[in-house]
Order: C-alpha cells, then sequence, then structure tokens
C-alpha cells in the first residue's frame, strides 16, 4: 500500500482538475492506496463532487481530503518588478501573500511528515499554482508527480508556461494529458515528460436519446471556456431550427454576461441556464448532442462525460486532448478555433439529421473504451512504483 496525497489548487470546485482528482483518489483508493486528497484554498462555493462509484461509496478511511489554508483561492501573487517599483501597495500585498505562502507550506509540510511510510509516500501535484507550495514543503527525498492539465500551448500562452519550466524540471517525473503535449514539453527541455490521459469520470452506459431537440453544454462559466463564443454560434443555428434547446450546466465568473449576451441576442426561449448539478450522467442523456465553445483544453473531462453517454461532440479543434477524443465525422465535429460560424455549421448540421446523431453517438460510446478507469488507474501505478525506486 503507498500512501498518494493528490494536491491541487482547490479541491471542493466544480472544475476538470477537481472531477479528475476526485476519481483518480477513488481509483486509487479501491486499489488499497491511502489517499490524501489536498486543496491549498478553500472556495467561496463549496461543490461535494458526486462518487463515480454507482452505489456512490467511497473507500474510507483510506480516502481523505484537506485544506491547507482558508484563505479564499484567487490571493494577490508576485506582481511584476516594475509594478512593484511603480507601486509600492503592490510590494506590501507581496509581503502578505509571502506570509500566506509560507503558512500554507508549513501545513502542507507538516501533512505530507504525518504518512505512516515516508519511504512508500509519493505526491501528485496536478496543477502548478499548486506546485508552489509543495516546492518548500516537500523535503527532499518525497518523490513528487507533477502535472499540467492543460495543452502545451495554452500553458505556454500565459505566465503558466515559464512556471512550469521552473518548478516541474526537477519533479521526479512531469505528466501531460497527451503523447502530444509531452513531445512538445520534452523539446522544451523537459526530459521528464510523461503522458497520461484523463480516465472516464462515469460509467459507459450510454442513454442518450438521438431524438431530443436539446444540446447540452457545461463546465465552468468562465472565459477560457468560450460559452460566449457558444452563444454566438448558437445564435446562428437555431435561427431556422426552432423547437431546440441550448442547455447550459455550471457556475462561475461569466454566468450574468452570458445572460445578459442570450438577452441582446434574443436566446432566452432557447438557451437555459440550468445551474451546476450534482448528476452529470443524467444531465447529460437528456440531450442528444454536446458542445463545446473551449478556446483552450487539455484533455477535457466534459467531452469524456458527454461521450460516456453516446453524444456526439461538437468542438473547437483548440488542443491536441480534443483531437484525441474526437474524430471529426466519426464521432463527433471540429471546428476550427473561435470559428463560430464553422461551429454554428457543425451544431446545424447535427441538430438536422437524428440519425447521424444516432451513428455519432454510437461511436462516441464505443471509442471511449481506451479510457476505462482500469487502464488508467494502471498507468498510474506503474508510475507512481517507478518514482518510489
Amino acid at each position: 500500500m503507498t500512501e498518494v496525497f493528490i494536491v491541487c489548487n482547490t479541491i471542493h470546485e466544480l472544475g476538470g482538475v477537481q472531477r479528475w482528482a476526485h476519481r483518480i483518489g477513488e481509483l486509487l483508493a479501491e486499489r488499497g492506496h491511502r489517499v490524501h486528497l489536498v486543496g491549498i484554498f478553500a472556495v467561496r462555493q463549496p461543490h461535494e463532487l458526486a462518487s463515480a462509484d454507482p452505489d456512490g461509496e467511497r473507500v474510507e478511511p483510506a480516502y481523505q481530503t484537506s485544506l491547507i489554508h482558508p484563505n479564499l483561492y484567487g490571493g494577490k501573487p508576485k506582481p511584476a518588478l516594475l509594478s512593484r517599483i511603480a507601486n509600492p501597495l503592490a510590494y506590501v500585498r507581496y509581503k502578505r501573500w509571502q506570509a500566506v505562502q509560507r503558512s500554507g507550506a508549513g501545513r502542507l509540510r507538516a501533512l505530507f511528515a504525518g504518512a505512516s511510510d515516508p519511504a512508500d509516500t509519493v505526491v501528485i501535484c496536478a496543477q502548478v499554482h499548486a506546485m508552489e507550495w509543495v516546492a518548500q514543503a516537500a523535503p527532499p527525498n518525497l518523490p513528487v508527480i507533477a502535472m499540467s492539465h492543460e495543452s502545451y500551448a495554452a500553458a505556454n500562452a500565459s505566465s503558466r508556461g515559464r512556471r512550469v519550466r521552473s518548478l516541474y524540471r526537477t519533479a521526479a517525473r512531469f505528466v501531460s494529458l497527451t503523447d502530444a503535449d509531452a513531445h512538445e514539453w520534452t523539446r522544451a527541455g523537459m526530459n521528464n515528460a510523461a503522458a497520461i490521459p484523463n480516465p472516464l469520470p462515469i460509467p459507459a452506459l450510454g442513454g442518450a436519446d438521438p431524438a431530443a431537440r436539446v444540446v447540452v453544454a457545461a463546465g465552468r462559466l468562465s472565459q477560457e471556456k468560450g460559452f460566449d463564443l457558444l452563444l454566438d454560434a448558437w445564435h446562428q443555428a437555431v435561427l431556422s431550427r426552432p423547437g431546440w434547446t441550448l442547455r447550459i450546466y455550471g457556475s462561475g465568473p461569466e454566468h450574468d454576461a452570458l445572460r445578459e449576451q442570450a438577452r441582446s441576442l434574443g436566446l432566452e426561449s432557447s438557451v437555459d441556464f440550468a445551474g451546476q448539478t450534482g448528476d452529470i450522467a443524467a444531465a447529460l442523456v437528456e440531450g442528444s448532442i454536446f458542445a463545446s465553445g473551449s478556446r483552450a483544453e487539455g484533455f477535457p473531462m466534459s467531452l469524456l462525460e458527454a461521450m460516456a453517454c453516446a453524444l456526439p461532440c461538437v468542438a473547437f479543434d483548440c488542443a491536441p486532448g480534443v483531437r484525441e477524443l474526437v474524430h471529426d465525422g466519426v464521432n463527433g465535429l471540429l471546428a476550427p478555433p473561435g470559428n463560430t460560424e464553422a461551429l454554428a455549421n457543425a451544431l446545424g448540421r447535427l441538430m438536422d439529421d437524428a440519425g447521424e446523431r444516432a451513428t455519432m453517438g454510437k461511436a462516441a460510446l464505443e471509442s471511449v473504451s481506451a479510457y476505462a478507469p482500469d487502464r488508467i488507474v494502471d498507468r498510474w501505478e506503474r508510475m507512481i512504483t517507478l518514482v518510489l525506486r
């Protein structure tokens, strides 16, 4: 039995990384490992994720959750040098932030020190922000597997790419979600790069009704998830197809702006903002198409969930993980990133053809067998064994 600490920015938030952490935690616990899910920060609206086990049972006491710091996620990180010089208050905030980090790292260090057998303990750090705490807290003899849940291109479009190269270079292994992304990181000098995709977060039981006139979308209502682009595409697609509904599940900072956008486009009667759901499978099977407007992705849990419910997916071709899941014209349709007209045409094509929805939905269900939980947790166990040698 290995003791595994899975560390994320937050653990009680409705997001893809959190769903991944809970699912991998369950799977490793079922194999007999002692698992701790660790969130660095609390969140304003905690969300308890339902177990993927059909019986809703978790393995106890091997499966535990912890919060390292009571401060809410979204504190003030280190400002740029010029900002600190030009604005002394920025430097004061930075010093306060350093104190938060020291306090949090101390609590995390104590948690690691409580492992029953330090020689058989490993840390999986799922996000680069959390790695700032892990780097301060983990002793040299504690192997750390660092992860990026976004594509190589998305990480390097922000400061996260630089931070990955800095913080992850000395990790025992650096895990991406696709072979293509691991290859790009290796070319960038990260010689510890490897790849393990996400496991199916829910059982692959199908159930979607191709005759339903409902397009489902789900995710955090934030800029990177592109719900504004999806609404623009929906406005074009539904114009000549009355009777269809776009049902959006999720919450987030863009909620009010998206509602206003839907109102300004005259979509109040065809867009349903359904809020958060604790049973994503039940929500998905009410639709016949799944739509994603994401600007950037890693290996989208939402697409995996939709395909497990036999939904064909329409998405922007924004990352290797999307292309690995959605085979254009086979189990879904892809549009060039950001091209809302192409996304609208793809939606319209499936909205007009129930037969094609059924065929692609069946293909989607069949294709997700490659991500069966047993296969993915086998790979994680091999990775853990490797870093503990």
